[in-house]
């Protein structure tokens, strides 16, 4: 399948309009790769039949297979380690103080709520919420629940989200990021795969989203997970996503990003601070103690 230079350059703009991701004018054999099977289960295997009939509005499904196709699921369980670990030890014991503060305020369902943005898969959601029950685990005299911190996990992937709702990971996914006692401990086995426990999968809410579309539609939280997303879209879109993820933190809520991205150049109202060796960025004002 051949694609021209206007055809991908065509590809380039849908992708950006469909989703934000920008595709590198190196990324011609990828496309090619990626949709030649699609192309020709649409009839005809013509590259230029295939634009025509994407480009109608009535041609939603189409729209989403190009976007399945073309974005990236890179990820694996506690990838990079240290915001993980920064998480289990700094960031929970804040958010547990905050969640028994407003207990004593008379919150109704006083929870300091979560969310993994660009989840792909799953791996990271699953690994917040190992995090969280470790951490209720060990601090009994808190007198708290996996479900005082909910996880709201969203991807644009239909594929990826039913693959993350089922839980069932191949074993080479579980060799990426898992000690064997976690393995054991989280994950039933069979012979190919492990199945994520209720445990886990209960502090856990899956979601459709696509990060360039207004986002208020999800509540607010007080830690905003989005590492190695925001690398793969434009300076403007990255400015109105994090513009408003700090809309939707609480006072003094984290966005936590991924080791290759930051916020430079981007005019926001976060604030850049070190937990460990991991860097944050505050929405200023009082609420969340300093970690």
């Amino acid at each position: 399948m051949e694609i021209s230079a206007q055809q991908f350059r065509e590809v380039q703009i849908l992708m950006r309009d469909l989703c934000g991701l920008v595709l590198g004018d190196d990324k011609t054999y990828l496309v090619r790769a990626r949709l030649e099977h699609i192309v020709a289960a649409h009839g005809g295997g013509s590259f230029t039949e295939y634009l025509s009939r994407i480009q109608q509005k009535t041609a939603l499904s189409m729209r989403d297979e190009l976007v399945e196709a073309l974005t990236t699921g890179e990820t694996s369980f506690f990838r990079d380690g240290h915001p993980f670990e920064e998480f289990r030890r700094r960031i929970l014991p804040v958010l547990a103080q905050t969640i028994r503060e407003r207990r004593a305020s008379g919150y109704p369902l006083p929870q300091a709520r979560i969310w993994s943005a660009g989840c792909s898969t799953g791996q990271e959601p699953y690994s917040l919420a190992m995090a969280v029950h470790e951490f209720v685990a060990g601090n009994r005299a808190l007198d708290l629940r996996g479900e005082n911190f909910p996880i709201l996990a969203t991807d644009v992937s239909r594929k990826s989200l039913a693959m993350a709702r089922k839980g069932c990971f191949p074993n080479h996914m579980l060799d990426r990021g898992l000690s064997a006692e976690q393995r054991n401990r989280y994950f039933s086995q069979t012979e190919n795969s492990g199945i994520a426990s209720e445990e886990l999968r209960r502090l856990i809410e899956f979601r459709q989203l696509n990060l360039i579309d207004r986002l208020n539609v999800v509540g607010q939280f007080e830690v905003i997970f989005c590492r190695n997303v925001l690398i793969y879209f434009d300076a403007d879109i990255r400015q109105q996503i994090c513009q408003q993820f700090y809309d939707l933190l609480t006072p003094g809520g984290l966005l936590i990003v991924g080791a290759a991205e930051s916020l430079y150049r981007l005019d926001t109202r976060f604030v850049p601070e070190q937990v460990g060796p991991t860097s944050v960025y505050r929405k200023c004002s009082t609420g969340l103690s300093s970690l």
